[in-house]
């Protein structure tokens, strides 16, 4: 029920590949750019597209030794002009994503674009808050980098000159990052109609945290928010606690409040919740996918990968098996429901369990 272009995603996405110097010659060319800015736990590898619009973000030993071995069977090699990963026998073209060229630059004020703006395939993300106000054990941004907030102005600019950039344009924008404290709330709410209001003619997509009094979905909508990212990560209460221990506070019942209240204002396929997949039992998983998807909310299975710099970095990530059942069995609640796995953007599949179906409205080129 998998093709095996599909079965290659997988193996990528859990096991990782090795990078040949003929390809990381040719990736970094001359002026030695680098092969991923690998600015989070998901986000660690090379983004590619592969054949037939198949996105996957592959680890790779440089950012992910703890899990990315010397036997790894995929290999990313370059030759006659093109890029391919191979398996063995079999072989797939593939596109690596460039690193922007914005991201050697400053803003105005000093500061460096890759602090504000970082570009994954046609998307560019800018996280308001550095750090995080709480700690989850899989998640990197509390453990590398001290709390701070960003100045609003430098945050639009960053935004602006991705969506010109040269080398990797941008096409759409979501505003993320760490979750901000309460006497922060208003400033990351200030950021939300700032963005929205400089790009109209952008979509813009809000990922963040329900905490009572940050998010407001009608006024977000009326601001002109696109759509909205609220991540559940793991169903499992008892996991949550020992994990997630911030977000499990806030409860379980507060998100599934928020997506019911959500889906009404910006309709079926606007929002979006995350799962952790390969850190709770399958079972629980697939209630996290029911649950979310009877609210009309469309799930986004994250296959983990530990992060060398969290508390979890000596687990595993999930096996290719875990991750074909996963989908394959999400994929039926889905369709019951009439949702689908996110997210719909094709390119913005990259580092999730999720394959195109011909719905995306963007193109990554």
């Amino acid at each position: 029920m998998l093709t095996e272009l599909e079965l290659i995603k997988i193996g990528l996405m859990t096991r990782g590949m090795k990078v040949s110097e003929t390809a990381r010659n040719a990736i970094e060319g001359k002026r030695k750019r680098p092969l991923t800015l690998a600015d989070y736990a998901s986000t660690s590898g090379i983004s590619m597209e592969l054949d037939r619009n198949i996105w996957v973000n592959a680890p790779i030993q440089d950012h992910n030794p703890n899990f990315v071995g010397d036997s790894v069977p995929y290999i990313l090699d370059f030759r006659d002009g093109k890029f391919f990963v191979t398996s063995g026998d079999v072989e797939f073209e593939a596109r690596p994503v460039p690193v922007p060229s914005y991201h050697d630059g400053t803003a105005s004020n000093g500061e460096p674009y890759k602090n504000l703006a970082i570009t994954h395939t046609d998307r560019v993300r800018i996280s308001p808050v550095e750090g995080c106000a709480i700690a989850c054990h899989f998640c990197d941004l509390p453990y590398e980098f001290r709390y701070r907030t960003k100045n609003v102005d430098d945050l639009v600019e960053s935004v602006r000159v991705a969506l010109k950039d040269p080398i990797q344009k941008a096409y759409h924008i979501l505003i993320s990052g760490g979750t901000p404290r309460p006497q922060d709330y208003d400033y990351e709410n200030e950021v939300y109609r700032a963005v929205a209001s400089a790009f109209s003619g952008v979509d813009v997509d809000v990922m963040m945290v329900p905490m009572p009094g940050l998010l407001d979905a009608q006024k977000l909508k009326d601001r002109g928010i696109n759509g909205l990212s609220i991540n559940l990560e793991l169903y499992n209460e008892e996991r949550a606690r020992k994990i997630m221990a911030g977000k499990y506070k806030a409860s379980r019942q507060l998100y599934f409040d928020f997506i019911e209240d959500a889906v009404p204002i910006f309709g079926k396929g606007k929002v979006r919740s995350l799962l952790m997949v390969g850190i709770e039992s399958l079972d629980d998983t697939l209630k996290g996918v029911e649950a979310l998807a009877q609210r009309g909310c469309d799930p986004v299975l994250s296959p983990f990968r530990p992060d060398p710099s969290t508390p979890m970095k000596n687990e595993q990530p999930p096996t290719e098996d875990f991750l074909k059942e996963v989908y394959l069995r999400s994929r039926e609640i889905v369709e019951r429901y009439g949702v689908k796995l996110g997210p719909r953007c094709i390119p913005c599949q990259h580092n999730t369990l999720t394959f195109p179906d011909g719905s995306s409205s963007y193109k990554c080129s």
